[in-house]
């Protein structure tokens, strides 16, 4: 028992630490989007394999309000 509630703690450590990564999720200055993508992508896949999924319609949305203004991102690659 003692185990099984050092594991659970461990993981809603885990996802605490990865969920306050996605909210404070950012594109740095000089990051390219394919960059930050996989940053993102990392966090989310990290977070699913924990059993705390996000909505696809809030990563979205998540993306698109840390892109930066038209005309200033850098390319893909």
């Amino acid at each position: 028992m003692v185990t099984h509630e050092g594991t659970s703690q461990v993981k809603r450590a885990k996802i605490d630490l990865l969920c306050s990564q996605y909210e404070k999720f950012s594109m740095h200055e000089n990051e390219s989007i394919d960059d930050m993508i996989t940053k993102f992508t990392k966090i989310n896949n990290d977070l699913s394999s924990l059993g705390d999924a996000i909505d696809n319609d809030q990563k979205v949305r998540k993306v698109i309000r840390v892109l930066p203004p038209h005309g200033k991102s850098k390319p893909l690659h």
